[in-house]
């Protein structure tokens, strides 16, 4: 498996998120169903500063598509957040999330100012905590009823890794 950067993907992404609740499950509450270039483009346009505010990835395995995820930096705290993290619908429960999530902790990490990973999960997705656990990630704590999706709310945790936590594989 490998990453590379999200750029003409455009037409795909938006594919993998068929309601409201799944771009949010996705992408947080700030993004709206449908997604649409111009979302898409403000996360590329965080990724133009030196350094950057976001990278984002489509992760390939065999010639296919499989994933995606991004990487927001907090650079004066040496904090960096995993985010918008998805396998495509189709290939989903074949194994690929944790190959892609190693690739981007590495990328994390290869920074030598961070010192925390961290991630926010909605407390009702229990594959992807258990997927986040074996990756060594540690729930720190949960935000109750943080998010609104349509009249209903959510509960999100917190996760993360610190550097000296963290062992590539």
């Amino acid at each position: 498996m490998n990453l590379i950067p999200f750029s003409q993907h455009f037409s795909i992404l938006p594919t993998w998120f068929p309601t409201q609740a799944s771009v949010v499950q996705w992408g947080g509450p700030k993004l709206y169903y449908p997604l649409d270039i111009e979302q898409m483009e403000v996360m590329l346009l965080e990724g133009l500063g030196h350094p950057p505010a976001r990278l984002c990835w489509m992760a390939l395995a065999d010639g296919l598509i499989v994933g995606h995820a991004q990487l927001a930096f907090d650079w004066t705290n040496g904090n960096a957040v995993i985010g918008r993290v998805a396998i495509a619908p189709e290939q989903r429960g074949k194994g690929y999330a944790i190959p892609m999530l190693r690739l981007i902790m590495a990328e994390a990490f290869n920074h030598r100012v961070i010192q925390r990973l961290e991630l926010n999960v909605f407390t009702f997705n229990q594959a992807a905590i258990h997927t986040y656990q074996r990756l060594g990630f540690i729930h720190e704590g949960t935000r109750r009823s943080a998010t609104l999706v349509d009249n209903e709310r959510w509960d999100v945790s917190t996760m993360s890794v610190l550097r000296n936590e963290y062992h590539p594989e």
